[in-house]
Protein backbone atom coordinates (compact mmCIF):
# COMPACT_ATOMS: atom_id res chain seq x y z
CA UNK A 1 0.00 0.00 0.00
CA UNK A 2 1.48 3.01 -0.96
CA UNK A 3 1.78 6.42 1.33
CA UNK A 4 0.74 9.84 -0.40
CA UNK A 5 2.77 12.65 0.37
CA UNK A 6 1.98 16.42 0.30
CA UNK A 7 3.32 16.80 -3.24
CA UNK A 8 1.47 17.07 -6.47
CA UNK A 9 3.58 14.75 -8.43
CA UNK A 10 1.64 15.06 -11.72
CA UNK A 11 2.72 18.30 -11.82
CA UNK A 12 5.93 18.00 -12.01
CA UNK A 13 7.94 18.33 -15.62
CA UNK A 14 8.46 15.41 -17.53
CA UNK A 15 12.01 13.90 -18.24
CA UNK A 16 13.47 14.95 -21.53
CA UNK A 17 15.29 12.49 -23.94
CA UNK A 18 16.83 15.66 -25.80
CA UNK A 19 20.40 14.53 -24.66
CA UNK A 20 20.42 11.31 -26.62
CA UNK A 21 20.44 11.95 -30.01
CA UNK A 22 21.50 9.16 -32.26
CA UNK A 23 25.44 9.25 -31.70
CA UNK A 24 24.95 9.74 -27.84
CA UNK A 25 22.56 6.42 -28.20
CA UNK A 26 25.44 4.93 -30.36
CA UNK A 27 28.01 5.82 -27.64
CA UNK A 28 26.44 4.07 -24.50
CA UNK A 29 25.65 1.18 -26.52
CA UNK A 30 29.75 0.94 -27.33
CA UNK A 31 30.66 2.21 -23.98
CA UNK A 32 27.86 0.79 -21.88
CA UNK A 33 27.93 3.77 -19.37
CA UNK A 34 27.15 7.15 -20.01
CA UNK A 35 26.33 10.35 -17.73
CA UNK A 36 22.93 13.05 -18.81
CA UNK A 37 23.59 16.19 -16.87
CA UNK A 38 19.95 18.00 -15.34
CA UNK A 39 17.80 14.96 -16.69
CA UNK A 40 15.95 14.89 -13.42
CA UNK A 41 14.35 18.33 -13.06
CA UNK A 42 14.91 19.92 -9.34
CA UNK A 43 11.45 19.47 -8.46
CA UNK A 44 11.36 15.68 -9.33
CA UNK A 45 15.00 15.94 -7.08
CA UNK A 46 13.05 17.37 -4.05
CA UNK A 47 10.19 14.61 -4.68
CA UNK A 48 12.81 11.76 -4.83
CA UNK A 49 14.63 13.28 -1.74
CA UNK A 50 11.69 13.40 0.59
CA UNK A 51 10.77 9.67 -0.51
CA UNK A 52 14.26 9.10 0.34
CA UNK A 53 13.82 9.95 3.74
CA UNK A 54 10.16 8.30 4.24
CA UNK A 55 11.92 5.10 3.70
CA UNK A 56 14.84 5.85 5.84
CA UNK A 57 12.37 6.19 8.69
CA UNK A 58 10.14 2.94 7.29
CA UNK A 59 11.82 0.49 5.26
CA UNK A 60 10.78 -2.01 3.11
CA UNK A 61 10.58 -5.62 3.58
CA UNK A 62 14.08 -6.15 1.33
CA UNK A 63 15.79 -3.59 2.86
CA UNK A 64 19.47 -4.47 3.62
CA UNK A 65 21.78 -2.46 6.50
CA UNK A 66 25.33 -3.32 4.39
CA UNK A 67 27.46 -1.31 7.50
CA UNK A 68 25.38 -2.46 10.14
CA UNK A 69 25.24 -6.23 9.48
CA UNK A 70 28.69 -6.06 8.59
CA UNK A 71 29.54 -4.22 12.00
CA UNK A 72 31.36 -1.45 10.11
CA UNK A 73 31.07 2.36 10.92
CA UNK A 74 28.33 4.92 8.79
CA UNK A 75 24.97 3.89 7.54
CA UNK A 76 24.76 1.93 4.11
CA UNK A 77 20.95 1.59 3.69
CA UNK A 78 19.70 -0.54 0.35
CA UNK A 79 16.41 -0.97 -0.42
CA UNK A 80 13.98 -2.02 -3.18
CA UNK A 81 10.63 -2.10 -4.88
CA UNK A 82 9.76 1.58 -3.06
CA UNK A 83 7.33 2.35 -6.21
CA UNK A 84 5.27 -0.22 -4.54
CA UNK A 85 5.05 1.55 -1.44
CA UNK A 86 5.62 5.49 -1.78
CA UNK A 87 3.84 7.63 -4.10
CA UNK A 88 6.99 9.55 -5.08
CA UNK A 89 8.49 6.73 -6.21
CA UNK A 90 5.33 5.44 -7.80
CA UNK A 91 4.95 8.23 -9.90
CA UNK A 92 8.23 8.73 -10.95
CA UNK A 93 8.51 5.31 -12.59
CA UNK A 94 5.52 5.73 -14.21
CA UNK A 95 4.60 9.06 -14.61
CA UNK A 96 8.02 11.25 -14.91
CA UNK A 97 9.00 10.24 -18.58
CA UNK A 98 11.92 7.73 -17.09
CA UNK A 99 10.53 5.69 -18.98
CA UNK A 100 10.88 7.18 -22.25
CA UNK A 101 14.32 7.92 -21.79
CA UNK A 102 15.15 4.20 -20.98
CA UNK A 103 13.71 3.28 -23.77
CA UNK A 104 15.41 5.18 -25.71
CA UNK A 105 18.62 4.62 -24.38
CA UNK A 106 18.41 0.90 -25.13
CA UNK A 107 16.70 0.91 -28.64
CA UNK A 108 13.48 -0.45 -27.07
CA UNK A 109 9.64 0.36 -28.04
CA UNK A 110 8.83 -0.96 -24.33
CA UNK A 111 10.88 -0.22 -20.94
CA UNK A 112 9.15 -2.29 -18.27
CA UNK A 113 10.00 -1.34 -14.77
CA UNK A 114 12.47 -4.49 -13.30
CA UNK A 115 12.47 -2.74 -9.95
CA UNK A 116 13.52 0.49 -8.49
CA UNK A 117 16.25 0.76 -5.31
CA UNK A 118 17.07 3.66 -3.25
CA UNK A 119 21.11 3.45 -1.75
CA UNK A 120 21.87 6.06 1.28
CA UNK A 121 25.77 6.07 2.49
CA UNK A 122 26.04 8.61 4.86
CA UNK A 123 29.70 10.58 5.93
CA UNK A 124 31.44 7.55 7.97
CA UNK A 125 30.52 4.92 6.27
CA UNK A 126 33.77 2.67 5.29
CA UNK A 127 31.51 0.27 3.36
CA UNK A 128 32.55 -0.20 -0.23
CA UNK A 129 30.27 -1.06 -2.86
CA UNK A 130 31.64 -3.87 -4.18
CA UNK A 131 32.87 -4.43 -8.04
CA UNK A 132 30.02 -6.49 -9.62
CA UNK A 133 27.65 -6.06 -12.46
CA UNK A 134 23.78 -6.31 -12.02
CA UNK A 135 23.30 -8.96 -14.86
CA UNK A 136 24.57 -11.64 -12.47
CA UNK A 137 21.91 -11.31 -9.30
CA UNK A 138 18.92 -10.83 -12.15
CA UNK A 139 16.70 -14.02 -13.34
CA UNK A 140 16.42 -12.15 -16.90
CA UNK A 141 18.34 -13.00 -20.22
CA UNK A 142 18.64 -10.41 -22.62
CA UNK A 143 20.68 -7.34 -23.91
CA UNK A 144 18.24 -4.53 -23.41
CA UNK A 145 18.60 -4.51 -19.89
CA UNK A 146 19.70 -0.72 -18.11
CA UNK A 147 19.72 1.18 -15.18
CA UNK A 148 18.93 5.27 -14.44
CA UNK A 149 20.84 6.07 -11.35
CA UNK A 150 19.94 9.60 -10.44
CA UNK A 151 21.96 11.63 -8.03
CA UNK A 152 20.50 12.89 -4.83
CA UNK A 153 23.77 14.70 -3.77
CA UNK A 154 26.92 16.27 -5.16
CA UNK A 155 29.26 13.51 -5.43
CA UNK A 156 32.77 13.79 -6.73
CA UNK A 157 34.34 11.03 -9.19
CA UNK A 158 36.67 9.72 -7.20
CA UNK A 159 33.59 9.41 -4.22
CA UNK A 160 30.81 8.06 -6.79
CA UNK A 161 30.25 4.94 -9.00
CA UNK A 162 32.97 3.66 -11.41
CA UNK A 163 32.14 2.06 -14.60
CA UNK A 164 34.79 -0.79 -16.54
CA UNK A 165 34.01 0.71 -20.51
CA UNK A 166 32.84 -2.03 -22.34
CA UNK A 167 32.51 -4.63 -19.89
CA UNK A 168 29.18 -5.12 -20.51
CA UNK A 169 30.15 -7.07 -23.73
CA UNK A 170 32.16 -9.73 -21.90
CA UNK A 171 28.99 -12.14 -21.68
CA UNK A 172 29.99 -12.02 -17.71
CA UNK A 173 27.63 -13.94 -14.86
CA UNK A 174 29.92 -14.09 -11.96
CA UNK A 175 29.85 -15.41 -8.66
CA UNK A 176 27.63 -12.76 -6.58
CA UNK A 177 28.28 -11.77 -2.93
CA UNK A 178 25.78 -10.29 -0.38
CA UNK A 179 27.08 -6.87 0.31
CA UNK A 180 26.20 -7.37 4.04
CA UNK A 181 28.47 -10.52 4.09
CA UNK A 182 27.57 -13.89 2.70
CA UNK A 183 26.61 -14.79 6.44
CA UNK A 184 24.31 -12.22 5.97
CA UNK A 185 22.30 -14.02 2.60
CA UNK A 186 19.05 -15.48 4.38
CA UNK A 187 16.52 -13.47 2.36
CA UNK A 188 18.44 -13.03 -0.82
CA UNK A 189 20.00 -16.72 -0.74
CA UNK A 190 22.22 -16.92 -3.75
CA UNK A 191 22.44 -20.98 -4.00
CA UNK A 192 24.60 -22.29 -6.76
CA UNK A 193 26.29 -18.80 -7.56
CA UNK A 194 29.84 -20.83 -6.63
CA UNK A 195 30.52 -22.32 -9.76
CA UNK A 196 30.61 -19.16 -11.40
CA UNK A 197 33.87 -17.62 -11.90
CA UNK A 198 34.54 -14.41 -10.10
CA UNK A 199 34.91 -10.88 -10.40
CA UNK A 200 37.27 -10.11 -12.52
CA UNK A 201 40.43 -8.06 -11.39
CA UNK A 202 39.68 -4.33 -11.83
CA UNK A 203 42.75 -3.17 -10.44
CA UNK A 204 44.83 -4.51 -14.22
CA UNK A 205 41.99 -1.92 -15.98
CA UNK A 206 43.56 0.34 -17.61
CA UNK A 207 42.65 4.26 -15.80
CA UNK A 208 41.18 5.17 -19.26
CA UNK A 209 38.86 2.46 -19.02
CA UNK A 210 37.82 3.14 -15.95
CA UNK A 211 34.39 5.73 -16.36
CA UNK A 212 33.62 8.32 -13.83
CA UNK A 213 32.01 11.32 -13.37
CA UNK A 214 31.47 14.31 -11.10
CA UNK A 215 27.66 14.56 -10.09
CA UNK A 216 25.44 17.29 -8.87
CA UNK A 217 21.65 16.26 -7.91
CA UNK A 218 19.32 15.85 -11.13
CA UNK A 219 22.12 14.28 -12.92
CA UNK A 220 21.71 10.68 -14.28
CA UNK A 221 23.85 7.74 -14.75
CA UNK A 222 22.87 5.22 -17.12
CA UNK A 223 24.50 2.00 -17.56
CA UNK A 224 23.72 -1.33 -18.68
CA UNK A 225 22.92 -4.33 -16.20
CA UNK A 226 26.02 -6.47 -17.53
CA UNK A 227 28.47 -3.22 -17.02
CA UNK A 228 31.24 -3.80 -14.17
CA UNK A 229 30.63 -1.12 -11.64
CA UNK A 230 31.58 -0.20 -8.07
CA UNK A 231 31.94 2.52 -5.19
CA UNK A 232 34.28 3.07 -2.29
CA UNK A 233 32.57 4.20 0.96
CA UNK A 234 32.45 7.78 2.55
CA UNK A 235 35.13 9.65 4.67
CA UNK A 236 33.83 10.79 7.86
CA UNK A 237 34.99 14.72 6.91
CA UNK A 238 32.71 13.97 3.65
CA UNK A 239 30.33 17.50 3.13
CA UNK A 240 27.34 15.52 1.68
CA UNK A 241 25.65 12.21 1.63
CA UNK A 242 25.48 9.80 -0.87
CA UNK A 243 21.76 9.28 -2.10
CA UNK A 244 21.40 7.52 -5.48
CA UNK A 245 18.00 6.42 -6.67
CA UNK A 246 17.94 3.85 -9.09
CA UNK A 247 15.40 2.69 -11.57
CA UNK A 248 16.11 -0.42 -13.62
CA UNK A 249 14.66 -1.20 -16.99
CA UNK A 250 13.92 -3.96 -19.58
CA UNK A 251 13.43 -3.61 -22.97
CA UNK A 252 11.95 -5.95 -26.10
CA UNK A 253 14.39 -8.64 -25.80
CA UNK A 254 14.33 -9.89 -22.32
CA UNK A 255 12.71 -13.11 -20.91
CA UNK A 256 12.42 -14.17 -17.38
CA UNK A 257 14.74 -16.85 -16.71
CA UNK A 258 15.31 -17.81 -13.17
CA UNK A 259 18.78 -19.24 -13.00
CA UNK A 260 20.36 -20.72 -9.90
CA UNK A 261 21.54 -17.51 -7.45
CA UNK A 262 19.64 -14.48 -8.59
CA UNK A 263 17.30 -12.27 -6.25
CA UNK A 264 14.36 -14.22 -7.55
CA UNK A 265 14.12 -16.07 -4.35
CA UNK A 266 14.01 -13.63 -1.76
CA UNK A 267 11.65 -11.11 -3.90
CA UNK A 268 9.68 -14.54 -3.53
CA UNK A 269 9.97 -15.03 0.02
CA UNK A 270 8.84 -10.88 0.65
CA UNK A 271 5.76 -11.20 -1.46
CA UNK A 272 7.75 -10.15 -5.18
CA UNK A 273 6.54 -12.94 -7.50
CA UNK A 274 5.75 -12.13 -10.98
CA UNK A 275 4.53 -15.14 -11.76
CA UNK A 276 6.33 -15.81 -15.17
CA UNK A 277 6.66 -19.09 -16.65
CA UNK A 278 10.43 -19.72 -17.67
CA UNK A 279 11.28 -17.90 -20.91
CA UNK A 280 8.29 -15.56 -21.06
CA UNK A 281 8.44 -11.77 -22.27
CA UNK A 282 9.05 -10.05 -18.89
CA UNK A 283 5.77 -8.28 -19.45
CA UNK A 284 3.67 -8.89 -16.49
CA UNK A 285 1.59 -6.80 -13.19
CA UNK A 286 4.64 -6.48 -11.02
CA UNK A 287 6.73 -5.04 -14.41
CA UNK A 288 4.78 -2.97 -16.55
CA UNK A 289 5.54 -0.68 -19.77
CA UNK A 290 6.43 2.51 -18.81
CA UNK A 291 7.80 3.28 -22.26
CA UNK A 292 4.86 6.24 -23.20
CA UNK A 293 3.27 6.60 -19.44
CA UNK A 294 2.05 9.98 -18.48
CA UNK A 295 2.87 11.10 -21.99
Amino acid sequence: MRRAFSTTYRSLPRLSTTQLDDAAVAAFARDGATCLRGLVPPEWVAALREGAEANLAKPGPLCDEHAAAQGTSGRFHDDQFLYRRWDAFDEFVRRSGAGAVAARAMGSNTAHIFYDQLFVKEPGTSAPTPWHNDTSYWHLAGDQIISIWVALDTVPADAGLGYVRGSHKWNLRHRVTNFSGDAHSDRNTYGGADALPPVPDVGAVAPGDLLRWDVEPGDALLFYSAMLHGAPGVPADSPHRRRGYATRWCGDDVTFVDLPGTMNTGWKAAGFDNGLAQGAPIACDLHPDCARAGA
